[in-house]
């Protein structure tokens, strides 16, 4: 099973990161900025004095925090090795300032090789041996081993798992946070129909700047639940009007030939579709980019994608076939805009370049700072234990990652209304709306609840 960089992907399709607002408007909502006034790195910022613990993962000088990411895969070589890169550089930046909770931060990845095995075991390993973990792994779908994991008194009080990644029924794990929690559907994923709560803001970009739009969107089709995240917020769009051609929601494989896009375009040829969104990977919407210039095709107005299409790859794989492309970014425009924002700029500067980072790195940089604000909310309470930490994530409801993305209620698990788009302009990605830089558009209109029966 193929999932290749599926993960940003859906964490753009189904919600945004919101922000503190300045006041101003906006032709689609409120413009507002990316973070109040943050004047160093959180990364880097003061961490705190020592708080007595004896937790698991927790020494007098040392605080292990697990990363498991899919790494050595057989159908994707180095998929998130990025991620790894950019998770040990927020370590490294940590520690040289100080350390986490008075101690130096210790980061113990484990390769989960997009093997349900691998990641099970990884799983097993950081119960044992770490105070948390970040995730990043497709294949994490069981979560018997996170919510019965003991800690130290050998209570199963569960790990704390900050993910980058999640999939249904891991999205709804009760000790599992992301940045793009769903909290509607899995209060009713038993029901009949399911309430989904999704982000609409690119549809709302889309019909307020451009008339007539009429076409399909293309979702991934390795992993079953995919369909859960993504439908919603294409019917949605829809309901906005956008029509459907043919049956408006297709699913494809991460690993289609650019032949399996063929009838995809030959719908939209025959229907004169004037917009086509797919962000099934960065290679499925390329060989469909490319398809639909070898056709001929001439009608669309709009080609939409997510963060998985945000990648300077994406312009050396497409060239001037994917110009125009616009994606839906949940957090800031990493590649243009990183040197006005002091958590990206570290990064960067710790990992070497921009060119070694990706939108899969980003997210899970956002979960590791997450894990840090959250360990010092913990430690200030007096208690340093799994359970203080759940305490901490529980009340994140105003989360930002340091302006990259806006403030998050990530405790509740909701969708958040902000939104940045970018574009494909000239062979290179940049913002396209709120033209401001370092803005998010956060109209509370972004956001609509919708009723289907996906789940049954």
């Amino acid at each position: 099973m193929t999932m290749l960089l599926l993960g940003a992907a859906l964490l753009a399709a189904v919600g945004c990161s919101s922000a503190s607002s300045s006041g101003a408007s906006s032709a689609a909502g409120s413009t507002q900025p990316a973070s109040s006034a943050t004047s160093a790195s959180p990364a880097a910022a003061p961490t705190g004095s020592a708080v007595a613990s004896n937790e698991i993962g927790v020494t007098a000088t040392q605080i292990h925090v697990a990363f498991i990411a899919d790494v050595d895969t057989p159908v994707a070589p180095g998929l998130f090795q990025k991620s790894v890169n950019a998770v040990d550089a927020w370590a490294k930046i940590v520690n040289a300032n100080g350390g986490l909770a008075g101690r130096q931060v210790v980061v113990d990845f484990c390769d989960s090789k997009l093997d349900p095995n691998a990641t099970t075991n990884c799983v097993i390993k950081a119960c044992q041996n770490d105070f948390a973990m970040i995730t990043q792994a497709d294949e994490l779908t069981d979560i018997s081993d996170i919510d019965g994991c003991k800690n130290s008194a050998g209570d199963a009080v569960g790990l704390p798992n900050l993910a980058a990644i999640a999939f249904p029924p891991l999205t709804c794990d009760k000790d599992t946070y992301t940045i793009s929690g769903q909290a509607t559907y899995c209060a009713t994923a038993s029901d009949n129909p399911q309430t989904y709560t999704v982000n609409i803001g690119d549809s709302r970009y889309y019909t307020s700047h451009f008339s007539g739009l009429h076409g399909l969107w293309v979702y991934n089709g390795d992993v079953p639940t995919v369909r859960i995240l993504s439908v919603p917020g294409f019917q949605a769009g829809s309901n906005l009007g956008i029509g459907k051609d043919g049956q408006g929601f297709y699913a494809s494989s991460g690993e289609a030939p650019q032949s399996a896009m063929t009838p995809f375009v030959q719908v939209m040829k025959e229907s004169g579709s004037t917009f086509g969104y797919d962000g099934s990977t960065l290679a499925n919407n390329v060989l469909l980019r490319k398809e639909a210039q070898l056709q001929g095709l001439s009608s669309v107005k709009v080609w939409g994608c997510n963060s998985v299409c945000y990648d300077p790859n994406y312009i050396t794989q497409g060239g001037s076939a994917v110009n125009g492309t616009y994606a839906l970014l949940n957090n800031l425009p990493y590649l243009s805009e990183y040197q006005d924002n002091p958590a990206l700029a570290a990064l960067v500067k710790q990992v070497g370049s921009v060119s070694d980072l990706d939108n899969d790195s980003i997210d899970a940089y956002v979960e590791a700072l997450l894990f840090q604000d959250a360990v010092q909310q913990a430690a200030a309470s007096g208690t340093l234990s799994r359970q203080s930490l759940f305490t901490a994530l529980n009340g994140e409801h105003a989360f930002n990652a340091g302006g990259i993305i806006g403030a998050t209620d990530v405790g509740a698990h909701t969708v958040s209304p902000c939104i940045v788009m970018a574009q494909v302009v000239n062979g290179a990605w940049v913002r396209a709306y709120p033209s401001k830089p370092d803005t998010f558009d956060c109209s509370s209109a972004n956001v609509v609840q919708i009723k289907m029966n996906l789940s049954q």
